[in-house]
């Protein structure tokens, strides 16, 4: 278009695709899979979930880390701020001590 004395940012894309979830099936395989396992149980096989894929739950493990790191940041900030209260109140303390033991060492002067 023209000199310009900046230089303009490209255009940025997020390339977004949504993804189907149904529930209905997912409750079905849910039941079949159970049922499956409860078969391989009475027959004493061992049972494996055909479903499964490593790695499938990753990010659900993502998610309960981060929920507790929060948890974690919340108890160390709550520490933190009873630290600070108590060291204010000691402090206060010991300035209220010292001015009351200079006023009761006068008196008994």
């Amino acid at each position: 278009m023209g000199i310009s004395f900046f230089k303009v940012p490209n255009h940025r894309v997020f390339h977004y695709e949504p993804r189907y979830w149904d529930e209905r099936k997912e409750r079905r395989e849910m039941v079949k899979n159970e049922a499956l396992r409860e078969k391989a149980l009475r027959e004493g096989r061992e049972w494996k979930d055909e479903s499964y894929k490593p790695g499938m739950y990753i990010s659900g493990k993502f998610q309960e880390q981060a929920r507790n790191n929060r948890r974690g940041s919340l108890s160390k900030n709550l520490t933190r701020i009873i630290g600070l209260v108590s060291v204010a109140t000691f402090l206060a303390l010991l300035y209220f001590f010292a001015k009351y033991a200079t006023i009761v060492l006068e008196g008994i002067r």
